[in-house]
């Protein structure tokens, strides 16, 4: 994620491989993101920087070890801050852009979008009239200035992975978008991807997960696929010239139900079905499910 214009990149007292790796790697995020991916300000031997992700922070340390190691770094990361207010979704989906846009209808790549009642998005830093925020699941991006939203205190706890939960729950509303397009972003609103699906039916039970497949595909605990149960989480590549990451439900029996990007939908399949574009990496089961009987 890249951070808007308006830092500082003061670096004639940094040695010249220092100044020029930074500068390549800023010219690198503008190709990508259209903005600059550090703010760099050096002071004698002491460098401050202000960055939006962990992994900027660990490049950044990286090049001042092996170019500048006497230098003095300060790096603020902020996605790792806690914020002390947050964005909550009003009266329509509150979409979280990839990169800056000037208004939801100019379009773009979204990251993740809320619904009106989900959790909020919490307020990292405001550049050029644009919100950096976090979204509930980890998910770092940006919201449009014009976007319909208010403004509020971050609540200091939320859903999480540890509760007692209803796998029910967790398969009424998958199946609830049965059908619904594929939007790369979307959470259930004009339209939902993968990972999209499971963190939104997931939320309806009240469990928060990441909001990406990769990093669904961690939570709880590994099962075997003879073990499928209800409600686990099936983690797969595609078998198709670009191996993407994806992510599916299991309903119970031989099924599944997920947001398939080939498809264009929300589909229900079979296993067997499943695994004829779907390379499976893993089975995934969360903790405190309330089974049948309990």
């Amino acid at each position: 994620m890249a951070l808007a214009p308006g830092g500082s990149l003061e670096l004639s007292e940094a040695p010249p491989a220092l100044s020029l790796a930074i500068r390549e790697m800023r010219q690198e995020a503008r190709s990508r993101y259209g903005y600059a991916l550090v703010e760099v300000a050096v002071s004698g031997a002491t460098v401050s920087a202000t960055v939006a992700l962990p992994g900027q922070a660990e490049e950044l340390r990286r090049l001042f070890q092996e170019v500048w190691p006497e230098a003095e770094l300060r790096v603020l990361v902020l996605a790792s801050r806690r914020a002390r207010l947050a964005l909550y979704p009003d009266s329509e989906p509150l979409q979280v852009w990839k990169r800056p846009v000037e208004s939801p209808a100019a379009g773009g790549e979204l990251t993740t979008q809320l619904l009106p009642g989900d959790p909020p998005a919490e307020l990292l830093a405001v550049r050029g009239g644009q919100y950096l925020v976090r979204a509930p699941g980890g998910a770092v991006g940006w919201v449009s200035r014009a976007a319909e939203f208010r403004m509020g205190p971050n609540p200091v706890q939320g859903p999480c992975l540890q509760r007692e939960w209803d796998p029910r729950v967790v398969l009424e509303t998958a199946l609830s978008l049965l059908g619904r397009p594929y939007v790369w972003g979307g959470t259930g609103g004009p339209g939902v991807d993968c990972s999209g699906l499971s963190w939104r039916s997931f939320l309806a039970a009240g469990v928060l997960l990441p909001r990406n497949s990769r990093a669904q595909r961690q939570v709880g605990d590994r099962v075997q696929l003879a073990e499928l149960a209800a409600a686990d989480l099936v983690g797969a590549v595609y078998r198709g010239p670009r191996r993407t990451s994806h992510v599916a439900i299991a309903l119970g029996g031989d099924e599944l139900i997920h947001a398939c990007s080939e498809r264009g939908q929300v589909r229900r399949e079979t296993v067997g079905e499943f695994r004829e574009r779907y390379r499976i990496l893993t089975v995934r089961r969360l903790p405190g499910a309330r089974r049948p009987g309990r």
